[in-house]
C-alpha cells in the first residue's frame, strides 16, 4: 500500500486532510432543528420590523407641537381621547390638544409624533399633564428600522445560535435551510478490547475511545454512529470496514501503527484506498492515518485513548465543520495567549499538546498542565479545556506565556 511522505507537520497534515473534504447538502428543518446548525441560502425578510410605528414606553401619545413649552412649573394638559394597549389598532387620531394613553408595543396613532413616558406625566382626570417636553420623535419605534422588508437579514454561512433562531422566528420562519450535519461512523479495533458492561479479564481494557470520540463528534456537531468492536481479523475488520460506508466521515481506533496485528491499514488498501498521509510530527497522536476509501474520508486514529481525542480535536473536528458549511475562520480550535501557573517542559522532538486548565483570574487567563500527560493517561482530560502549544525541546517557567487551543469553556 503506497504511502506519501511519512511525517507532516500538523498544519500540513491539516491541509491534506481539508482538501480532501468535500461541502454536504442542504435539508430544510424546523426552527428549532437548525440550533447549532449553518444556513445554507440567504434568508430576506418577508415584511418590516417592526412592522409599524410603535411605542417604546408606557406613556402618552401626543403632538410635540402642543408641548413644547412645558415644564413641570408650567406643565401642558392634554385631552386624553383613546387608551391604545398593546395588539390594539386604535380607532382615533391624536389632534391638536389631544392625547391618548398609550403602552410599550401598542401601534402609534395617527397624528402623533411623539411617545411621552408616563413618569414625566400626571393625569388630572380626563386630561393629563405633561411636566417634561422631552424632544420631538422620542419613545417611537419605527417601523422598519430594525428590518425592511426584502433584506438579506441572515446570509449562507451564518451560524445559528439563539440569536439567530429569535431572529429566524421574527421573520416566520418556520423551516430553514441548512447544511446537512455529517454522520461519522466509529469503530473501534482490537482483541484486547470489552465494551463498558462487560467484565474486565485480566489483560483487556476498556473500549473508552468510542465513547470519548463519539461525544467529541456531538460537540463538534456531527452525529456519531458508534459501531462495535472489530477484532484484529481481517475478515471481520473489512466487515466492520464495508459497513462504515453508509457513513460520510469513518473514524477507526486503534490498528494504524506498525505492529504485527495491526490489520487496518492492509484491509484498506486491499478495499482500494488512497492514502494521504501517516504520522504526524505531534505528541501525542504520531500515528494518524488517513485516506479516502471509495469517496469517504477515513481517518485512522492512534488507539491511545488522549492520543485518539487530540487528533480528532486536530483533524477531524476541522473536517467536520468544513463539511457542515463553516466559514474558514470557524474551523479549527481558537488560540489563546495564558500565562503558565508553573514550569513544563517538552523534552520531545515533535511539537506537544499539552491538556490543560485554563481559568480567568483577574481578567489573566491562567494555565496549568496535570503532571501526567502520558498518551494512556484519561485522567489528564479530566476538566481539561485547553491544549497547551509546546515546541520541541522547549522550557517554560511559571509566569511564562504559552499559546494555548481552547476546546472547553473557562
Amino acid at each position: 500500500m503506497p504511502t506519501p511522505d511519512p511525517l507532516c507537520t500538523p498544519e500540513q497534515a491539516q491541509q491534506l486532510v481539508l482538501q480532501e473534504i468535500p461541502l454536504l447538502g442542504v435539508e430544510r428543518v424546523p426552527l428549532f432543528e437548525a440550533m447549532g446548525r449553518v444556513l445554507a441560502e440567504d434568508i430576506p425578510a418577508r415584511h418590516d420590523s417592526p412592522p409599524h410605528d410603535n411605542s417604546a414606553m408606557d406613556g402618552y401619545a401626543l403632538r410635540h407641537a402642543d408641548i413644547a413649552a412645558a415644564h413641570a412649573g408650567h406643565p401642558a394638559f392634554l385631552e386624553i381621547v383613546e387608551d391604545i394597549p398593546a395588539g390594539y389598532v386604535p380607532k382615533k387620531s391624536v389632534g391638536p390638544g389631544q392625547a391618548s394613553r398609550i403602552m410599550t408595543g401598542a401601534l402609534v396613532p395617527d397624528g402623533a409624533d411623539t411617545v411621552i413616558r408616563v413618569e414625566d406625566t400626571r393625569a388630572e382626570g380626563g386630561k393629563v399633564a405633561i411636566l417634561d417636553p422631552d424632544e420631538a420623535g422620542v419613545n417611537i419605534r419605527r417601523r422598519g428600522e430594525d428590518v425592511q422588508a426584502g433584506q438579506v437579514v441572515v446570509g449562507a454561512g451564518t451560524y445559528c445560535g439563539p440569536g439567530e433562531l429569535a431572529l429566524l422566528a421574527s421573520l416566520q420562519r418556520a423551516l430553514v435551510p441548512v447544511r446537512r450535519r455529517p454522520v461519522l461512523a466509529i469503530l473501534s479495533t482490537g482483541d484486547e478490547l470489552v465494551e463498558i458492561d462487560e467484565p474486565l479479564a485480566p489483560g483487556k481494557i476498556v473500549n473508552s475511545n468510542t465513547y470519548g470520540l463519539a461525544a467529541l463528534a456531538l460537540a463538534s456537531g456531527a452525529l456519531p454512529l458508534m459501531l462495535p468492536i472489530a477484532r484484529d481479523e481481517e475478515a471481520e475488520i473489512r466487515r466492520a470496514v464495508e459497513s462504515a460506508l453508509s457513513a460520510d466521515f469513518i473514524l477507526s481506533s486503534g490498528g494504524v501503527s506498525v505492529g504485527d496485528y495491526d490489520y487496518v491499514k492492509k484491509v484498506l488498501g486491499e478495499l482500494g484506498a488512497q492514502v494521504k498521509l501517516w504520522r504526524v510530527a505531534m505528541k501525542p497522536g504520531k500515528p494518524l492515518f488517513f485516506c479516502t476509501l471509495q469517496g469517504k474520508p477515513y481517518f485512522g486514529l492512534p488507539g491511545n485513548p488522549v492520543s485518539s481525542l487530540v487528533s480528532f480535536l486536530q483533524f477531524v473536528r476541522p473536517a467536520i465543520r468544513k463539511a457542515a458549511g463553516h466559514v474558514p475562520g470557524e474551523w479549527f480550535l481558537p488560540v489563546v495567549t495564558a500565562r503558565l501557573e508553573h514550569s513544563i517542559t517538552n523534552e520531545d522532538q515533535r511539537r506537544q499538546y499539552a491538556r490543560a486548565r485554563l481559568r480567568l483570574d483577574q481578567g489573566q487567563l491562567l494555565a496549568a498542565a496535570p503532571q501526567g500527560q502520558d498518551a494512556h493517561m484519561l485522567s489528564s482530560m479530566l476538566g481539561a479545556n485547553g491544549l497547551l502549544l509546546l515546541a520541541p525541546g522547549v522550557r517554560l517557567e511559571a509566569g511564562d506565556e504559552v499559546q494555548a487551543q481552547l476546546f472547553g469553556e473557562l
